[in-house]
């Protein structure tokens, strides 16, 4: 059995719309705008955090560049050395090392270094200190004997702790 719909009948009682139909009234919209003195305030101050918070990011990034440089350089470093096309050429590292430490610290603490003093110096600013064993020495037997007094693992620690002091140094300027 299928129910029966009463037919629209104006002013009639229960299933009929009524005598009081008339078009449905949507509510006003919502405003997005901020209504209280508070609200703008909070959106300004938000807004102020936002453009600190970009303007830090690109200021690091630009000045991180000479770590971008340095991470490149010790990239193609270590290619080469897998290819073994040119084993004298690990010798620049220490100038990659050296380059990087100028633009991140003062000229007058980093120039004149050379041998133990560079090598404590780049323990000293970068946590976790990637020169205290093998590296150090083999970068001390690097700058003093060359690349031919080294050994395989030897070069290996000194990629492996140049890298992590290239992204991990602390700079004090």
């Amino acid at each position: 059995m299928t129910p029966q719909i009463p037919p629209y009948r104006r002013g009639g009682g229960f299933g009929s719309l009524g005598v009081r139909f008339s078009e449905v009234i949507e509510p006003p919209s919502v405003s997005f705008e901020p209504a209280t003195v508070g609200a703008w305030i909070t959106l300004a101050g938000l807004t102020l955090l936002v453009a600190a918070g970009v303007t830090w990011l690109v200021v690091r990034y630009a000045r991180r560049g000479h770590r971008r440089l340095a991470q490149r350089e010790l990239e193609s470093l270590a290619r080469a050395r897998r290819d073994r096309t040119n084993p004298a050429l690990l010798e620049v590292l220490p100038s990659v090392l050296k380059r990087c430490a100028l633009v991140s610290f003062s000229r007058a603490s980093v120039a004149s270094l050379s041998g133990e003093r560079w090598r404590l110096f780049l323990d000293e600013s970068c946590p976790g200190t990637p020169f205290s064993g093998n590296a150090g020495q083999a970068l001390v037997t690097l700058t003093t004997h060359g690349a031919s007094a080294l050994s395989h693992a030897d070069e290996d620690a000194l990629l492996t702790a140049s890298r992590i002091w290239v992204r991990r140094h602390r700079a004090r300027i």
